[in-house]
């Protein structure tokens, strides 16, 4: 998944042109969603200079009624003629006003004849497959107080505050797109019902409204409340506010800016293995490892009828003092992958890690191992083994999730917990190998001569 930012305030590209607007893609496995349009046409010319095609794009996510959010969108249809909308219906009926500085309209100006590609969305719902809008956002937590500058007209023509049942949030596979957050940062990660991992948008906190002291309060919630969210903004957040709450939040906090472009792993959760899901798992897991095996050994048949993982090096791992599994769910609810690890006390060993079949080489591996780590904070150092000549897993411990080579274990030295065992019983009971994605198994001869372990180290600071 990967989001560029096509119109802000700020830039730090000098051939990208600047407004007072907002308008981000975002590319995901399944869509190209155009998050807001700016106020006019910038974010087209800026996404031609980045050398990106808008005509590609499904969706276009409108987050609420304002022209700095919106009022590209009549630019917009006239390069794409097949996105679909999704904007609330109070949006595009509704006529806003800023008193900020003098009185001004700040509604948009929508298009005509795109009413059979609106999406008007009036509640919480799931519009496509992983892509989730949030709808009438409850203001239990403090509102940013800039909202006391912005009106909606109301039936009798009369200038009323904002109540913001016109702005939406868009939330797909970890990320929380937040437009404005007029309806409040804290009021906007509440109201949505998945586990957010990134937050990108404005939050609508003016320099000069806020005192230091709330700001500082707000940053210590929001840390608090998501240790482990990343927010992203620009647009509506001033300078001032930004380096506040900087100092607080440090790396859990960023600016974005025109071209900024941010790629965000595969997101996934890790869930307790029941026994309901325990078969299932443990054929995935088996299939996984034959794969990565056979793909080793494309001309040694011999050797590839091995079974890489037997059933009994699963159940042995699985009832482990100290063990724990898990299945790693996508976003969608699709198992990808999973691990079973062994915990004492401060010390993690990784027994197998698996990434199912069909979904490798889009980072699940590493998601899983991020996840296993965040899980278990109190780990001071995590222990795995790989054969030497397994080469992606290597790069992958090594490379990828920071482990360390700190012994080899072969006929020479071998590992005293794994004891080598007579040849008659070697075809019924291999050597437990822990692996991200394979386990390997030769012939005796073979055994003797060239197989060996190295054993992984990482050490948590």
């Amino acid at each position: 998944m990967k989001w560029t930012v096509l119109s802000d305030n700020r830039t730090q590209n000098p051939s990208l042109e600047t407004e007072h607007g907002l308008s981000i893609l975002l590319e995901t496995d399944k869509h190209r969603i155009l998050l807001d349009t700016g106020a006019s046409d910038v974010f087209i010319r800026n996404a031609e200079t980045l050398g990106i095609d808008l005509s590609t794009v499904d969706y276009v996510f409108i987050s609420h009624g304002h022209s700095d959010h919106a009022g590209g969108l009549k630019h917009f249809i006239n390069i794409n003629e097949r996105a679909k909308i999704i904007v609330s219906p109070n949006a595009v009926r509704g006529n806003f006003f800023s008193k900020r500085r003098y009185l001004h309209s700040i509604t948009t100006e929508w298009p005509e004849d795109i009413q059979e590609r609106l999406i008007l969305v009036d509640d919480t719902q799931e519009i496509a497959d992983g892509l989730h809008i949030i709808a009438h956002i409850s203001h239990t937590h403090p509102m940013p107080q800039g909202n006391q500058h912005l009106f909606v007209e109301n039936a009798n023509g009369e200038y009323i505050n904002d109540d913001f049942l016109h702005e939406l949030a868009l939330y797909t596979n970890g990320l929380l797109f937040t437009g404005c957050a007029h309806s409040g940062l804290e009021n906007i990660l509440a109201a949505c019902p998945y586990p957010v991992r990134t937050v990108v948008g404005g939050f609508h906190l003016l320099d000069d409204h806020e005192s230091e002291e709330e700001l500082t309060k707000l940053a210590k919630r929001l840390t608090e409340a998501y240790p482990d969210t990343k927010f992203y903004t620009s647009h509506c957040t001033g300078d001032k506010v930004f380096a506040t709450l900087k100092t607080v939040m440090g790396n859990h906090l960023h600016a974005f800016s025109c071209g900024t472009t941010q790629k965000e792993d595969a997101f996934l959760q890790l869930i307790r293995l029941s026994d309901g899901h325990t078969i299932a798992f443990k054929e995935e897991m088996q299939e996984a490892f034959q794969h990565g095996f056979e793909a080793y050994n494309k001309d040694a048949e011999e050797i590839n009828q091995w079974q890489v993982l037997p059933d009994e090096d699963f159940y042995q791992s699985l009832n482990t003092e100290g063990a724990e599994a898990y299945e790693a769910v996508s976003e969608d609810g699709q198992r990808v992958g999973g691990a079973i690890l062994s915990i004492y006390k401060t010390v993690g060993q990784l027994a197998f890690l698996y990434v199912k079949v069909g979904v490798q080489s889009k980072g699940i591996g590493q998601s899983i191992w991020k996840a296993i780590e965040a899980m278990h904070p109190e780990i001071e150092v995590w222990e795995t083994c790989t054969p030497y000549f397994d080469r992606r897993n290597i790069h992958f411990y090594i490379n990828r999730c920071g482990f360390h080579a700190v012994e080899f274990f072969n006929e020479h030295h071998p590992d005293p917990n794994m004891p080598r065992q007579p040849n008659e019983q070697r075809e019924q009971s291999d050597v437990n190998i822990s692996s991200a994605e394979s386990r390997e198994r030769k012939s005796e001869a073979q055994f003797d001569q060239e197989d060996g372990l190295f054993k992984f180290e990482k050490k948590i600071r």
